[in-house]
């Protein structure tokens, strides 16, 4: 593992390593995932949810604990940023989109989501408060369209007529 015990934030070396760690992180691994929910629970899943800190056994084996620390959070947040400015439909296809990834089904799911709320974890720490509040109640109204209306199906028919979704 790289030293850089003498480098501080912002100093040009561990800049350099932050925009690799994030490049590395993005192309190994965040591109290879099936949708936004899907990076973003797996950057919160890095986050130690005691100190706030992000680490990566395989990244820390190329690049310093701290460079890696900085690359992950920058990327957690550009996740975060990118799933917030979804529309609400969008969204919605990213949940459905990852609910589907875990080959479980998917009414049991929602009723997980909504008794234990693990979506309340996964906003990146330094987020904007209403950008957390915004994200929460997005997927708390997902998760209740979800429940309650049959649109599994016509979310995800290619054929459908989306006025159906009105």
């Amino acid at each position: 593992m790289p030293d850089s015990g003498d480098e501080k934030p912002g100093t040009p070396d561990l800049e350099a390593e932050v925009e690799r760690v994030v490049a590395d992180s993005q192309h190994r691994t965040l591109d290879e995932m099936r949708g936004k929910f899907s990076q973003l629970i797996y950057l919160a899943s890095l986050r130690d949810h005691n100190t706030g800190c992000y680490s990566h056994y395989g990244l820390e084996t190329r690049y310093s604990a701290e460079g890696v620390n900085e690359g992950l959070r920058r990327c957690h947040a550009k996740v975060f940023e990118e799933l917030v400015a979804l529309s609400l439909e969008e969204q919605t296809q990213e949940l459905i989109r990852f609910f589907e990834s875990q080959g479980e089904d998917r009414s049991r799911l929602v009723r997980a989501w909504e008794r234990l709320r693990p979506y309340q974890i996964l906003p990146p720490e330094t987020c904007h408060p209403l950008a957390r509040e915004l994200f929460s109640k997005n997927v708390e109204l997902i998760l209740k369209i979800l429940r309650e209306t049959e649109l599994w199906p016509l979310l995800h028919d290619p054929h459908g007529n989306s006025d159906d979704l009105a």
